[in-house]
């Protein structure tokens, strides 16, 4: 499936070209692109057509918090350790491929590990639900809320299409326990 005009919409109003986040930097877009093609550093999060690639504007944040590429990977790692991640070769991979950022609106080990404990929290909240109970109530609430705030909108047709894998998690745990549990939420 190819970007809607929603999705370019939506992509080109959340995410920069390389060029736009290279113009104040050491780095040149076609060096970065060198460490893009050698696995050191993430691919664009969303491609135009025409082949523009498009990335989350605090695409530098994470290289820039550990001085750069060279350190990049253990950095992450240790982060993530620190955050008690769970699956550190899946959230790099996921991170060099630029899927976190269409997921999160920083894309930091933190907000990564935070985003998986989230998710299955709510996994487990959802399908062992108690409305009945405040505590549950309250549970569902904080962690709906807190993932919703570090997740993006995700694209309006793309992210939803059939070729995906399954729909974003903001639609089916956010979305889904809001039209749920309306009560919860009020």
């Amino acid at each position: 499936m190819t970007l809607t005009r929603a999705d370019i919409a939506y992509v080109r109003a959340n995410y920069r070209t390389l060029e736009e986040l290279c113009e104040e930097r050491a780095e040149s877009p076609d060096e970065v692109r060198g460490l893009i093609a050698e696995r050191r550093l993430p691919e664009p999060s969303y491609v135009l057509p025409g082949g523009t690639g498009m990335f989350p504007a605090d695409y530098f944040r994470l290289l820039d918090e550990v001085g750069g590429v060279d350190g990049l990977r253990e950095q992450f790692a240790a982060r993530h350790r620190a955050a008690n991640g769970k699956d550190l070769e899946q959230d790099w991979e996921m991170y060099l491929d630029g899927t976190w950022g269409i997921c999160l609106r920083d894309v930091i080990p933190e907000t990564i590990v935070r985003k998986n404990t989230l998710v299955t929290s709510l996994c487990e909240l959802l399908v062992l639900a108690r409305p009945r109970y405040e505590d549950w109530r309250q549970a569902l609430r904080e962690q709906v809320e807190e993932l919703d705030e570090l997740e993006r909108q995700f694209s309006p047709d793309f992210d939803r299409s059939e070729e995906m894998d399954r729909l974003p998690t903001r639609d089916l745990i956010i979305a889904a326990a809001r039209e749920r549990y309306p009560e919860v939420f009020a």
